[in-house]
């Protein structure tokens, strides 16, 4: 009895140096880790833009092409987004990859809600930020882009105020990648997805939160 009650008082005491250990161990490490992360974030970003969708002004023919057979609906969309400041991969200061999160809503009722990764490439205030996103797809009266699931390519461009704010404009391209439904062509046993995709004018205004 006297022998199993003194193992029993070292065994909780090695017991409380170990976690006593752990946890220096774990405030030495959050103490360490905790300032870099600190370094390397920038502040969140609320983007808000307005612009139009679906235009036909600029149609690139490869990379942002759409379908030739559907025609243009050009209307208004108003858009928010909220660009996280921390970064997935950072390089000094000139280039880092980060989230969004962000909705839009057509004056035809057609609405977008997605989030994605934009890379930030920054050269003294000005920069260019290209973001690829996938997110839901709703068209109201608005374009129907073929498939609920809709993925947005963006390449975006401007300049950051004295205060953090960015002034930039943005060309967008959404499109289903071919997830759409297949369709057969009229007068030809040939078929076909159903995949329109839309470019995209926007005029963002970001705060610094």
């Amino acid at each position: 009895m006297t022998k199993t009650s003194r193992k029993a008082p070292r065994g909780r005491g090695l017991r409380a140096a170990t976690s006593l250990l752990a946890t220096s161990l774990l405030t030495a490490a959050a103490g360490m880790v905790t300032p870099a992360l600190a370094a390397d974030r920038d502040p969140d970003m609320l983007a808000l833009g307005v612009g139009i969708y679906d235009q036909s002004w600029i149609d690139p023919p490869a990379f942002f092409q759409v379908d030739a057979d559907t025609p243009h609906d050009r209307t208004q969309f108003v858009t928010a987004e909220y660009r996280f400041g921390w970064s997935l991969v950072k390089v000094d200061d000139w280039f880092a990859i980060k989230p969004l999160v962000g909705v839009m809503q057509t004056f035809k009722g057609s609405f977008y809600g997605y989030g994605g990764l934009q890379a930030d490439f920054t050269w003294g205030r000005f920069f260019i930020t290209p973001s690829a996103a996938a997110g839901y797809y709703a068209h109201g009266d608005g374009k129907d882009m073929g498939y609920p699931l809709e993925f947005r390519t963006q390449i975006e461009t401007g300049y950051r105020l004295s205060n953090g704010d960015r002034f930039s404009i943005a060309l967008s391209h959404i499109s289903n990648a071919e997830l759409g439904k297949t369709v057969t062509i009229p007068g030809t046993p040939r078929t076909r997805t159903v995949n329109p995709g839309a470019n995209n004018l926007v005029a963002y205004y970001s705060f610094a939160l």
